[in-house]
């Protein structure tokens, strides 16, 4: 099977480290942000997600802390006998070296994956890579991509869990693996 991961607030928790500097960048009170799950991702109209991301993310993206088991997790979905293949929405807008970076992060967390991509059009990604499992925490990127992936999977953030999604939706990355794990004894099944 070929997965697609996501990295920020799917591997990482992006979303709560960042919203420190967010308050600080935009000179906005912290409990606001807190009380309206605002953050890098879900900035009010007016601001820029890319402006922020320029000044601050090459200084702060190694930080950034993984989520619980992410690479244990990952590590047994690869001795699977899985490809993993990591596509994030990095480019150079707002990196100098999108792919040096995130290499260096995943590094660091000891994500293993055979393949890195970084690009703004995940549809054509999953497509190029005949991704049949793709876990992500964005919806709209979900929605793009549902028409080539079998198996869209929304890993649950506070940016996104009030939403009403057709996706399955999971917690935390031991429900990845227990997902995984029913995909394949159905296509056993079949």
């Amino acid at each position: 099977m070929n997965i697609g991961i996501d990295i920020d607030d799917t591997i990482t928790d992006t979303f709560d480290y960042l919203m420190p500097y967010v308050a600080e960048y935009y000179n906005l009170d912290i409990e606001y942000l807190k009380e309206n799950n605002i953050s890098y991702n879900t900035l009010p109209k007016g601001y820029n997600e890319r402006d922020f991301g320029k000044s601050i993310y090459h200084k702060i993206l190694k930080n950034i802390p993984p989520k619980k088991d992410v690479a244990k997790y990952i590590k047994k979905l690869k001795n699977d006998g899985n490809k993993i293949i990591i596509i994030t929405a990095r480019d150079r807008e707002i990196y100098d070296n999108p792919n040096e970076i995130t290499k260096n992060q995943l590094e660091k967390l000891g994500i293993e994956y055979d393949k890195l991509i970084c690009t703004l059009d995940k549809r054509l990604a999953c497509l190029d890579e005949n991704i049949d499992l793709f876990i992500e925490d964005t919806i709209d990127n979900l929605r793009q991509v549902q028409d080539v992936v079998k198996y869209p999977c929304l890993f649950k953030s506070k940016a996104n869990s009030q939403e009403e999604v057709p996706f399955i939706k999971v917690n935390n990355w031991k429900e990845v693996y227990d997902y995984y794990l029913s995909i394949k004894k159905t296509k056993r099944r079949n």
